[in-house]
């Protein structure tokens, strides 16, 4: 049996010698297990780990090629970095398998080397701008020692804007390399926002260099060799600081060095598991009778959390859009809530009440970290802060208050943020008033931004041609919840003042009219394939025509997003309507309702949780398209927008997409009701279907 003596080694490195300690190696790191390796859900791909405020992330396979921060919106430094060993003088490669640790967003893989058993941890420090990877090597020999040093080659990503060097200790000796990215970048994909600010990156070992040399388009870090006994183990630190101006690289050489290794990464465990326990029993992950779902939503959990900034805001996707997007954040907010997160909700509710504050509007986006920029809506075209009330990012903004309020009853938060409530409802009744209570295309709809080609459905992108079916259904939406938040308050709905219009309203008939449109313009039956009839996604202007083809997911907003129907069984008949075009040879929903098209990646998310709230039989087949398909991403995300055999596009760990289909799989579970969990005989029936 292994022991826990501590031993004292003199290491002989050239002609220095160093005092090392090295222990008895055990399972545990400082005392803390390290959690087991959750499976892949699809084939390996790029991850991401953060802490709203500094991030990192490689290819899974133990290189990293992404580093960002301070503050998410940013660009990234990194082309390359990868950690070797040399084992008894000879260079040994780290190459992996990468693994999402359980109940974790920490990533980790093993390597064995002969006698050694290696150990590659990434995780981020809590509360502080530091990404950290964790090196820990084992010797399993029972009789013979190793002399390991650990090599960090890091190439940077160079050209204008971007700068690198080589810094210096206390003492004037090379520790680390210094990386820079200037006021003269772009943040969000190379373009959008600026980079308001310079920003620096420091990486060293938490001990000292042995040596620093120029490589091949970068650096080699190496630290002093270490003598590992046999049955022990030794821990070494690759940190990096992200930091504005004002601290030298001395200061951040001092912090790292000052660093415990194993203490962070303890801190790191205690904290992830801490938030995934942290939920009321109802809404605990173990409701999830089916393995490979619960696998799946835990790991969506673990990025949409990643995906929050430190401010409140959330990105559409950290290693590519950087910004955090109204629609984007909404829809990963209700993969949150539907698991009991809702403190999430209450920081990006106040965060946008920030931004009005600031800015006089709701944004489309802004950028995390900074009041500098944001992204107004914009309409046929024109980028326009006028255009942005039109629709969307106001109604869910009330939307992300009604779903906060309905998991929490904090009204008071809603109160604190009554100012920016009311100018978003009262924006959006000030266009639809203007226009007989109808309502255009917001101008940036996830569904019109060209990831699938829509051209088939008639339309052509020149919005203001348009009435909207789904602008109306978000606000008649908002409108509800808006009625509701006035009753908690005390106020009479019937005889509302609106301050931007300066007139009193009564809101229950301003709901009505917006039933009555949704009748009367959007309400479709004469297409034969939809003889029950639906709502079809928008009439144009000249003539009041249809379009000629259908944007599967437009029909399903009013059921997903809550809008009050003035029939509500027309919701059942949307429902019913589309599920037509569900797939089940390729269980994929192609977005223009025919096959062979392209699908976005929330498309099935829709479909499941409409059939789920009308119990429609259907929903056995699309859960199993949606959990064991081909969309589902290695890491228990989902992508922007997939071909159509469910090859996924560029944009991946997908905050908008993510969180509508844990939605809905959380809603197909019954997670967070008094009736949460399933019969037996539904829950074997899952199990069948995902061993398929």
């Amino acid at each position: 049996m292994r022991g826990w003596k501590l031993l004292l080694i003199v290491v002989l490195a050239g002609p220095m010698a160093m005092l090392i300690r090295a222990e008895a190696a055990d399972n545990s790191f400082g005392g803390t297990p390290l959690p087991e390796q959750v499976a892949y859900l699809n084939k390996c791909e790029d991850f991401f780990i953060g802490n709203g405020l500094v991030g990192g992330g490689g290819t899974g396979n133990g290189t990293w090629n992404f580093l960002v921060g301070p503050d998410y919106t940013c660009p990234n430094y990194l082309r390359s970095e990868e950690v070797r060993l040399v084992v008894d003088g000879v260079e040994q490669s780290l190459t992996m398998d990468v693994h999402r640790a359980r109940k974790t967003g920490v990533f980790y893989g093993t390597r064995t080397i002969g006698d050694l058993k290696v150990y590659l941890i990434d995780y981020v420090v809590v509360g502080k701008p530091c990404v950290a990877r964790l090196i820990r090597i084992e010797n399993e020999s029972h009789d013979r020692p190793h002399t390991v040093s650990v090599q960090a080659y890091i190439v940077p990503i160079t050209g204008p804007g971007h700068s690198d060097w080589i810094s210096l200790d206390g003492n004037g000796l090379q520790a680390g390399i210094g990386l820079k990215l200037d006021t003269s970048l772009k943040c969000v994909v190379g373009h959008l926002c600026t980079n308001w600010t310079n920003r620096y990156a420091l990486i060293a070992f938490n001990e000292k260099a042995n040596a620093i040399s120029l490589t091949q388009g970068g650096y080699l870090l190496q630290t002093v060799s270490r003598l590992i006994p046999p049955e022990t183990s030794s821990e070494i630190g690759l940190d990096h600081y992200l930091h504005y101006e004002g601290q030298s690289d001395r200061h951040y050489i001092e912090l790292v060095q000052q660093r415990n290794i194993l203490k962070d990464l303890a801190g790191s465990i205690a904290w992830w598991q801490g938030w995934f326990d942290g939920v009321a029993p109802q809404y605990s992950l173990s409701q999830i009778k089916d393995k490979r779902a619960r696998d799946l939503v835990e790991g969506g959990l673990a990025i949409l959390k990643m995906n929050e900034c430190r401010d409140g805001g959330i990105v559409a996707n950290e290693r590519g859009w950087d910004m955090s997007y109204v629609r984007d954040a909404y829809c990963g907010l209700r993969g949150l809530t539907a698991f009991g997160h809702f403190e999430e909700s209450k920081r990006f509710i106040e965060w946008l009440d920030h931004q009005y504050n600031v800015h006089g509007l709701i944004p489309n986006a802004a950028p995390g970290g900074s009041d500098t920029y944001v992204h107004p809506n914009g309409n046929n075209g024109v980028w326009c802060s006028e255009a942005n009330a039109i629709a969307e990012v106001t109604a869910l903004y009330i939307l992300a208050a009604r779903d906060y309020y309905k998991g929490t009853h904090d009204l008071q938060t809603l109160r604190n943020v009554n100012i920016s409530l009311r100018y978003a409802m009262e924006a959006q009744l000030k266009y639809a008033d203007t226009n007989d209570d109808r309502m255009e295309f917001s101008g940036d709809e996830t569904e019109l931004c060209g990831a699938v080609d829509i051209k088939s459905t008639g339309f052509d992108r020149k919005l203001a041609k348009y009435w909207s079916m789904s602008s109306v259904a978000l606000c008649s939406a908002s409108l509800d919840f808006y009625i509701q938040y006035l009753i908690a308050r005390g106020d009479n709905p019937a005889s509302y003042l609106n301050l931007r219009e300066k007139r009193t309203l009564n809101l229950y008939d301003e709901q009505s009219k917006f039933k009555d449109v949704l009748e009367k313009d959007f309400w479709r039956t004469n297409l034969p394939e939809c003889p029950a009839g639906f709502h079809d996604w928008f009439r144009t202007k000249n003539n009041n025509s249809w379009p000629s083809g259908r944007i599967v997911n437009f029909t399903l907003f009013p059921i997903f997003y809550g809008t009050p129907m003035k029939y509500p069984e027309r919701a059942k008949c949307d429902v019913s309507a589309m599920k037509q075009f569900f797939d089940p040879a390729t269980r994929c929903l192609p977005l223009v309702g025919k096959a062979g098209e392209r699908s976005l990646g929330h498309d099935l998310g829709y479909l499941l949780w409409g059939l789920v709230a009308c119990d429609d039989p259907e929903k056995n087949a699309v859960y199993d398209a949606l959990v064991n398909g081909p969309t589902v991403r290695c890491w228990g995300t989902y992508n922007e927008a997939y071909d159509a055999d469910g090859s996924p596009n560029a944009n991946s760990l997908r905050t908008f997409e993510t969180g509508v289909n844990l939605s809905a799989i959380g809603k197909y579970w019954a997670v967070g009701s008094s009736n949460s969990g399933m019969s037996q005989c539904h829950a074997n029936q899952v199990t069948n279907l995902s061993a398929k």
